[in-house]
């Protein structure tokens, strides 16, 4: 999941957090009511191998899906952070279109549970 220029500008007055080469940016068993977006740099999901580059929301399925993140997410170059409650990113959401976060976490939850029945990793 990407955020637009419309979103960034949302979110623009939130202090960014400097995450250096090979740090965790997040931990297995961190709540899942913060979201992080990346900035700048790139990071990768250690478990699914999946890779974030700028703007991206990092373990998205995970963040909409669970109650805590299952995997953990580092730092692959020095990035840079934007973190906020799940309550300010509905509302980002929103702010768009009142469907968009129910639809996004009805379709996590399915694809997170397809893939548990084909004992794929999420």
């Amino acid at each position: 999941m990407r955020l637009g220029s419309q979103t960034l500008k949302m979110l623009e007055d939130i202090p960014r957090k400097v995450i250096h080469r090979g740090d965790i940016v997040v931990a297995n068993g961190d709540d899942c009511d913060i979201a992080h977006f990346l900035i700048s740099g790139s990071a990768k999901c250690r478990r699914s191998r999946d890779i974030y580059e700028t703007n991206d929301l990092l373990s998205p399925l995970e963040f909409l899906a669970y109650e805590t993140y299952r995997s953990r997410v580092v730092a692959m170059t020095e990035c840079r952070i934007i973190s906020c409650s799940k309550l300010m990113f509905r509302s980002l959401l929103d702010a768009e279109n009142n469907l968009t976060w129910p639809l996004s976490r009805q379709i996590a939850s399915d694809i997170v549970l397809r893939r548990s029945h084909m004992h794929e990793y999420c």
